[in-house]
């Protein structure tokens, strides 16, 4: 008989939620919509020339490169930007272990992204040969003017190390792309 009291509660309970109008959802107070995304494009890739520091460490030549990103069929218009773009490879003393670092200044030009922009890094060779690559991506922020993104990692593959460290002489930073991968979506500061 309890079970039936129960059974009988929570059908009246579901019931009388079915028979309650759909009510709208009350609209932000200030009536202000969120910012409607918009796309950028990178204006063009950059090319690092590596050089030898040490034995064990190969640094970027820094000659002023910088990443600059537009919005979509808008040139004159830039999103953000990343600029003192520096590159590092650093091997352990045996040569079994190879890591590149990236870092860079970032800044927004009234524009921030949604997700975090996604970079390609292709490590070549004197010839042009692509030795190994690898996808990172940065977050940009409206209050980013020229600051310091958090230096970004990755180990290469140790059957390749070697080989990546001896032959690097160029790096190749680009907009990362993928056929389902959209472009870069960005929103409007403020």
């Amino acid at each position: 008989m309890r079970v039936d009291v129960t059974r009988r509660a929570a059908l009246v309970g579901l019931s009388s939620l079915v028979a309650l109008p759909a009510r709208a959802q009350p609209g932000p107070k200030n009536g202000a919509r969120p910012p409607s995304p918009e796309f950028a494009t990178l204006e063009k890739p950059v090319v690092l020339d590596i050089s030898t520091t040490t034995g064990s460490l190969k640094e970027s030549v820094q000659k002023g490169q910088e990443l600059i990103w537009h919005i979509k069929d808008r040139p004159t218009d830039r999103a953000f930007q990343m600029t003192n773009l520096a590159v590092g490879l650093l091997r352990t003393e045996t040569g079994g272990q190879l890591i590149l670092t990236f870092s860079c200044n970032v800044s927004s030009s009234g524009y921030m992204t949604s997700e975090e922009a996604k970079l390609n890094m292709i490590m070549r060779t004197k010839g042009g040969a692509a030795l190994h690559a690898w996808a990172f991506g940065v977050s940009v922020k409206c209050t980013d003017k020229n600051q310091s993104a958090p230096p970004q990692s990755h180990e290469v593959p140790k059957d390749i190390a070697a080989n990546v460290f001896t032959n690097a002489v160029s790096i190749e930073i680009t907009e990362y792309t993928e056929p389902n991968l959209p472009e870069q979506k960005v929103l409007r500061c403020g």
